[in-house]
């Protein structure tokens, strides 16, 4: 038996339309090959006690046939890759109609011709094809196989495939073809032509392309009277799919055939949703002349107008407010597409919407206007433009909260200082009694807190939550010296008292911030932390340091312990 070289290279050129120069790995292919090979004698040798049936009077065809690898390797050498048998059959076109995809490789790396075609026509590929074998397919394909070949009957291997309900090639041929043949006259066009209305809508199904163009510049759709409202696995009909990827010219073409518009995808989205998403303006114009229902909504009681604002298009909700979107339609949350422009930041949308008299204080289910979510996201031109339109900065959400609540929350500064200059209330009280300054406070945000003081001229400074906790108590449980000391600075009360009679100090020693209860116990401008106060368990702020597991314990107590001429 002959050895093999597995390093060797061969290039081997096949017809097709896909560049056919390819390196072929032969140590791959006889790799494969050698493995079978061994493996059958193997079972021979295990067999030797049982006489069976030799192999060598088998013909060539006879063992690709078979899938005889060994046969094959003896009697090649006395044959021609491409012999033909008496069907005009190659081993090639034999091979491949069994599905034996080692022969197969091992063919072609010996130069086998890939598109011979037999006595009816058929290539090697139209052979896998009609038999369902898809690996076998996919290594024709790789090799640079002409998928259009006809037979005699003017079929292609993808006929053959649709004839033997094989949709898994369908899907395979289909993949190629939109690879390797994009935006020219494809299978679509061939049963569109022959008015093959089954296997279009096959196709159609197996998700063939609408959109490749004859050498006329037609589509398949153009003259095909098949059923264009046939859906795809994904539940699509060419319609839909045209919208959502915005192939004007396939959509148009489509409606006029009488494509039917009111057909929704699983998630109940129109043509007209996916239109809008896809930034179509064209499709979107056609179907609302064409009497599309502009307010359908989808799963998510979304309308057209609201896609328009979650994906910032802002020409299309122009073009949809005018054609009679419902401005403020709400969905299961009555969130409006005011709303989601603010709460997304599109502002080409929000400027359409304001245009049109979009209600610009109008609530979600939360209670939420377009400023909480405006502010809330930082959006200073977003907040100004919502502001100009009148947007009550004072608006209560179902907590309480205000725009500047939500502002002092996330640390937006330019947000509070327009809030504040449009009348914002600095003392607005949330459900937990809480104001925009007990916000910054847990943050430890100076900035914000010294721009809602000189706002309230100090006159908040003091304000206490349901906690009966002031700003300062925040402050000191969070461990925010430098606050504790703006505060101090402003005439916040030192030692006042929450609902638990705890001090700032009690506060900053619970919690185990040295630097905070450093700062209370060294302020001597004006009055001093109590060092003595007893809160409602009667304890004082040392006894709680001392009850204290946190990391900074010790410190604390010596601390207290000297300031309070303990220890030295």
């Amino acid at each position: 038996m002959r050895n093999f070289n597995t390093n060797k290279l061969i290039t081997a050129r096949f017809k097709g339309p896909t560049p056919l120069s390819k390196t072929i790995h032969i140590h791959r292919f006889e790799a494969l090959f050698n493995y079978t090979l061994n493996k059958g004698k193997e079972t021979q040798l295990s067999r030797a006690a049982k006489p069976r049936k030799d192999h060598a009077g088998v013909g060539i065809f006879d063992a690709v046939a078979k899938g005889y690898p060994s046969e094959l390797e003896r009697t090649l050498k006395y044959n021609d890759i491409n012999a033909l048998n008496s069907s005009s059959e190659t081993l090639l076109h034999v091979a491949a109609a069994n599905g034996h995809l080692t022969i197969m490789e091992y063919l072609i790396s010996k130069g086998a011709k890939i598109d011979v075609k037999d006595k009816k026509g058929r290539t090697p590929l139209h052979s896998a094809a009609e038999k369902g074998h898809g690996v076998a397919v996919k290594v024709l394909l790789r090799c640079g196989a002409y998928m259009y070949s006809l037979d005699m009957e003017g079929k292609t291997p993808l006929h053959l495939a649709a004839q033997n309900n094989h949709s898994h090639i369908l899907k395979m041929l289909l993949k190629e073809e939109a690879r390797s043949y994009r935006n020219q006259r494809n299978f679509l066009h061939m049963a569109a032509l022959k008015d093959e209305s089954s296997l279009a809508k096959m196709l159609l199904k197996a998700g063939a392309s609408t959109d490749g163009k004859d050498e006329r510049g037609q589509t398949a759709l153009t003259f095909n009277s098949t059923d264009i409202n046939a859906y795809n696995e994904m539940q699509y009909t060419p319609l839909l799919l045209a919208c959502e990827t915005s192939k004007a010219e396939s959509a148009e073409v489509l409606i006029e055939k009488g494509a039917d518009f009111s057909i929704k995808t699983p998630a109940s989205d129109t043509a007209l949703h996916l239109a809008v998403q896809a930034g179509a303006a064209s499709i979107a114009n056609l179907l609302l002349r064409k009497g599309i229902e502009i307010n359908l909504m989808n799963q998510a009681n979304e309308t057209p107008l609201h896609i328009a604002a979650l994906h910032n298009k802002g020409a299309l909700a122009g073009l949809l407010v005018n054609a009679g979107a419902k401005i403020n339609a709400v969905t299961k949350e009555f969130v409006t597409p005011l709303h989601i422009a603010s709460q997304r930041g599109n502002i080409d949308v929000a400027q359409q919407l304001l245009y049109h008299k979009a209600n610009v204080n109008v609530m979600d289910k939360q209670s939420k206007t377009p400023l909480h979510f405006a502010a809330e996201r930082g959006d200073k031109a977003m907040v100004e433009m919502l502001l100009n339109a009148n947007a009550d900065p004072n608006a209560q959400d179902k907590e309480k909260k205000t725009p500047l609540h939500t502002a002092a929350m996330r640390g937006h500064l330019s947000i509070v200082k327009l809030l504040l200059a449009n009348k914002g209330r600095h003392g607005a009280k949330d459900m937990d009694g809480c104001t925009p300054m007990h916000y910054a406070a847990v943050k430890g945000n100076t900035d914000i807190i010294k721009i809602l003081l000189s706002s309230g001229k100090n006159k908040n400074i003091d304000d206490r939550n349901i906690w009966r906790k002031t700003v300062l108590h925040i402050a000191a449980e969070y461990g925010h010296s430098d606050l504790i000391n703006l505060l101090l600075s402003y005439g916040a009360a030192i030692n006042a008292l929450d609902s638990s009679k705890d001090t700032p100090l009690h506060c900053a020693c619970k919690a185990g911030h040295f630097n905070a209860a450093n700062s209370l116990v060294n302020w001597s401008q004006g009055e001093k932390a109590n060092l003595l106060a007893a809160n409602s368990l009667k304890k004082t702020p040392l006894q709680v340091a001392e009850f204290n597991k946190a990391e900074n314990q010790a410190q604390i107590v010596t601390l207290l312990k000297k300031k309070m001429l303990i220890t030295k």
